[in-house]
């Protein structure tokens, strides 16, 4: 069940959905700041070790402007010129060059110990700008194809590997006689104190263990921020991998000294012929992306519960609505209509909720209007299955009343009475018509027949013929209309229109006409007419709807059957009654026909029937049907009609 919850749906879809962000967002974030740490990091020890080569290199060539002067001067070249064996030049020159040139150079250059020349003659001389030890000139001599291996052919300032004084760098070049500057006749070099060039490496910072330290191709320290270390050979598995990483990173696998892996990044000088190293351990290295990677992961976790729990609550304000929605739906298929309170957000979930509630409210009056029509139908169909079976009630033994009528029109034909023999036969006519079942179906032409009958009886109750006008076109005889409608209005004319008796200027009048689509009879006199104050409670009673005529009803109920009576009297003035006849057409054809009443005292009234306009399906079968009177065409009607009602009954 849970699977299929629209909540959990939504929950798992806002986890998914966060959980995915957060995990691109923060490894992307994880990644490249990596990247770019460890870019930081390897341009950091580039730039340093560029830096160092660079201000190393500089720092170097000066020196070849403080040997500049011995290169060009005269005695140099005059002395790298001399013979072997020619003492008096060699001390006298060497005398003249040390006060003249050497002097000159140690005063403007401190740092530099000793200063050497040798000439390929074998002749060598040197000096000391500090307390020296034994120094001999065979040293000088031994060393000088070394010298010369080492120095370059250009003539340019070159490092010298080793050093004749102990922590001394020396620097040596080749230098030319006076004949040719393109013959190198000798070498002059200088050894200067290590300890001055290291002041340029002492601002380098490498964090708590990081360092920089410089070996020559011979894998001498040259170089270290532990002066123990200068001058002894770097550890030849480190050598090898400085060597064969220059210009490059690497990382030494096995622990060094300390027991910890670490980096290295080296650059080997084309001047000096140094490698200068930076290193750092690599725990210092990755402990910022350590470091950013914790980081990371913390900020995600936490950022990552703080959305799932506004996710939930998000979730939770889309989910409870429609919750109550469902629920109120749940109510509403049990029968309860049920609305939904608005949560006051103004937002779409409470429109949603406004929309629900409005259709709540329009299937209810829906439903509620179907549940009335339904009553009403039941209602109909009862007051139709009770008319039927108030007719079947008369229709008890009806052959017994036709034949008892029949022998007494036997009798008043013996005893020569047309009176009695007119009247019994014209009553069992109306009993036979008015004791049919079903209420529509019924021609005009039908109950102007009936209505025939009726003025025959009445004819001879007054004593005198009455005239009662019928003003109907052959063309309405076939129309459709309710059984028993039009004579109860022509008996309710006789019983109300004339109370004072029948004079020979009163007259009833039936006129028909059609109007769209609907068929309009209007039975009028011209007696005494209708009070104001009656005609409109009349009207009052003929507009009321169904719902309070069941109401009436239900109240009449309660009454006993006297008082059922009286009220049945004074509401449809004796016999079927208007009442009943605007009831029964509603009933056939719809609440939009019945009766209407027009009367004025003094004046007359006039009733009108309005039904649809409809023809019957054949007035013959009909007429056979109800009246049982043999097949007669539309012309024979017209005639018996018009010679039977347009005259005085």
């Amino acid at each position: 069940m849970w699977r299929r919850s629209l909540a959990v749906k939504v929950f798992m879809s806002f986890v998914i959905v966060i959980i995915v962000s957060f995990s691109i967002v923060s490894i992307s974030m994880y990644v490249t700041s990596s990247r770019e740490l460890d870019l930081l990091h390897e341009e950091m020890l580039t730039q340093i070790v560029d830096n160092a080569l660079h201000h190393t290199d500089l720092y170097i060539k000066s020196y070849e402007r403080a040997t500049l002067s011995l290169l060009t001067s005269s005695q140099v070249k005059q002395f790298l010129d001399a013979e072997q064996n020619q003492y008096f030049t060699y001390y006298s020159l060497s005398a003249q060059i040390k006060d003249e040139l050497f002097k000159p150079i140690f005063i403007n250059n401190p740092e530099i110990s000793m200063i050497y020349l040798i000439s390929y003659n074998g002749m060598t001389f040197h000096d000391f700008n500090i307390d020296h030890p034994p120094f001999s000139e065979s040293v000088l001599k031994d060393s000088l194809e070394d010298l010369r291996e080492q120095t370059k052919d250009d003539g340019s300032l070159s490092l010298i590997d080793w050093s004749f004084l102990d922590g001394q760098l020396s620097l040596a070049r080749k230098i030319s006689g006076r004949q040719t500057s393109k013959l190198f006749k000798g070498i002059v070099g200088i050894e200067l104190r290590i300890e001055e060039l290291t002041t340029l490496w002492k601002g380098i910072r490498l964090g708590d263990r990081g360092y920089f330290f410089i070996v020559n191709d011979r894998g001498e320290i040259v170089y270290d921020p532990n002066k123990e270390k200068i001058g002894k050979q770097l550890e030849g598995r480190l050598f090898e991998q400085v060597r064969d990483h220059e210009g490059a990173f690497f990382i030494d696998e096995e622990a060094g000294e300390e027991g910890l892996q670490r980096i290295y990044f080296s650059r080997r000088s084309d001047y000096s012929g140094w490698t200068l190293v930076s290193s750092m351990p690599l725990e210092a290295v990755r402990k910022p992306v350590q470091t950013i990677r914790q980081t990371t992961l913390a900020a995600s976790a936490i950022s990552i519960v703080v959305a799932l729990l506004l996710a939930y609550r998000f979730g939770r304000s889309i989910i409870s609505p429609i919750r109550m929605i469902e629920q109120g739906m749940r109510r509403t298929e049990k029968g309860d209509w049920t609305k939904v309170p608005l949560r006051g957000k103004k937002d779409e979930m409470d429109r949603l909720i406004h929309s629900y509630n409005i259709m709540v409210s329009r299937l209810s009056e829906l439903v509620e209007r179907v549940y009335e029509s339904e009553l009403k139908n039941q209602d109909n169909l009862f007051k139709r299955q009770l008319a039927e079976f108030q007719a079947l009630q008369l229709q008890i033994n009806p052959h017994f009343l036709y034949n008892t009528l029949e022998t007494v029109i036997c009798y008043a034909v013996v005893q020569e009475s047309e009176e009695i023999k007119d009247i019994v036969r014209a009553m069992s006519l109306m009993l036979r018509y008015s004791v049919q079942t079903d209420l529509e179906e019924i021609t005009v032409a039908n109950e102007l027949k009936h209505v025939l009958h009726y003025m025959t009886i009445m004819n001879y109750r007054f004593e005198q013929p009455f005239e009662l006008q019928v003003d109907i076109p052959p063309e309405y005889l076939l129309k459709k209309m309710v059984r028993l409608t039009l004579q109860p209005l022509v008996e309710n004319a006789f019983k109300h229109a004339f109370p004072d008796g029948i004079k020979d200027y009163h007259y009833i009048r039936i006129l028909a006409e059609a109007e769209g689509q609907r068929l309009k009879i209007t039975v009028a006199d011209n007696g005494q007419g209708m009070p104001e104050e009656e005609l409109l409670k009349l009207r009052m009673k003929l507009s009321v709807n169904e719902a309070q005529r069941s109401k009436e009803r239900q109240l009449r109920e309660q009454l006993s059957a006297e008082e059922q009576v009286e009220v049945g009297q004074a509401g449809e003035h004796g016999g079927i009654g208007l009442i009943n006849v605007h009831n029964r057409i509603q009933m056939v054809f719809g609440a939009q026909y019945g009766l209407s009443v027009e009367s004025a005292p003094g004046q007359g009234t006039a009733v009108t029937l309005t039904m649809p306009d409809t023809d019957a399906v054949g007035f013959a079968g009909m007429a056979g049907r109800h009246l049982k009177i043999e097949d007669r065409s539309v012309n024979q009607y017209n005639e018996l009609f018009s010679d039977s009602f347009m005259m005085n009954l």
